[in-house]
């Protein structure tokens, strides 16, 4: 046996699990050590303390401060040569030696592909931490998000027929949102912010893209339309407005109260404007 690193003295082996994967059998053990904090760090967003980020396609992450994050795009960078071996091996007799080669490789690249983008989302997440005390992200479903577009009918001459619903393009896009793998990274982020010692807070994603960061007036926007402009006089690409707005809903919260939403962001707003004191 292997080790991939050794057991520290301090911490007890509570639990293992075999697990078989493309390059051969591994045993995950759960250690524990009772002087290690199980809580998780709860600080206050501040101005200077917090960064708002935008997850997305076009950028893997867009942050309130205008950098950004390229996306790595793992699984398309490797789509052509899972294709190859897949039409190899559908020419290949099951259960055969040539096929389990074949077979074999496919699983060593897809297992290459998942490695490199977790790797990925653990320097990534190092480093957005290393700029803030707080993080703060949209509260993402992407079960619904990746959902088959709903099929659109009407009746032509007494008979049922079906209209184009956009679902060619809507598939490209969930390949595109699953290889992003933006709910592993979100796991990601909470343990690194656990071991760090700092927060991620996660708010409403309702009206993120559609309203400016600014006013919090709606600026209706197609998908396609990469660029906001608002009467206000704000002009920026959409996704550092949605990121400078998903930070502006994090420093609207207060500990115990919930979920930031931008209800609660436009609730704030109101109470500035008529002089209350606000606690940020």
């Amino acid at each position: 046996m292997v080790f991939h690193r050794p057991i520290p003295t301090r911490f007890k082996v509570k639990t293992g699990s075999v697990i078989r994967e493309a390059d051969g059998w591994y045993i995950s053990l759960t250690l524990e050590d009772k002087t290690v904090p199980v809580t998780v760090a709860e600080i206050q967003p501040t101005e200077n303390n917090t960064v708002g980020i935008d997850l997305g396609i076009t950028n893997y992450a867009y942050l309130s401060n205008g950098e950004r994050v390229e996306n790595p795009r793992f699984l398309r960078k490797s789509a052509e040569k899972i294709a190859r071996l897949q039409a190899k091996l559908a020419g290949r007799i099951k259960g055969s030696k040539p096929w389990r080669i074949i077979k074999d490789k496919v699983s060593r690249l897809h297992q290459f592909v998942a490695r490199a983008r977790l790797d990925f989302q653990f320097k990534t997440a190092h480093e957005l931490f290393s700029k803030c005390d707080v993080l703060v992200i949209e509260d993402l479903s992407v079960k619904n998000l990746t959902r088959r577009a709903k099929p659109k009918t009407d009746i032509e001459n007494g008979n049922l027929v079906y209209l184009p619903n956009g679902q060619s393009a809507k598939s490209g896009l969930n390949k595109s949102m699953l290889d992003a793998a933006h709910g592993q990274f979100a796991n990601v982020l909470k343990y690194v912010a656990w071991k760090l010692g700092k927060s991620v807070l996660f708010v409403d994603p309702k009206g993120t893209s559609q309203h400016c960061w600014n006013c919090l007036n709606k600026v209706p926007k197609e998908l396609s339309e990469r660029w906001h402009s608002c009467q206000c006089g704000e002009s920026l690409d959409r996704d550092e407005n949605s990121a400078k707005l998903i930070r502006k809903i994090g420093l609207s919260y207060k500990s115990g109260g919930g979920t930031p939403s931008l209800k609660k962001a436009f609730e704030k707003k109101e109470k500035e404007a008529c002089g209350l004191t606000v606690l940020s």
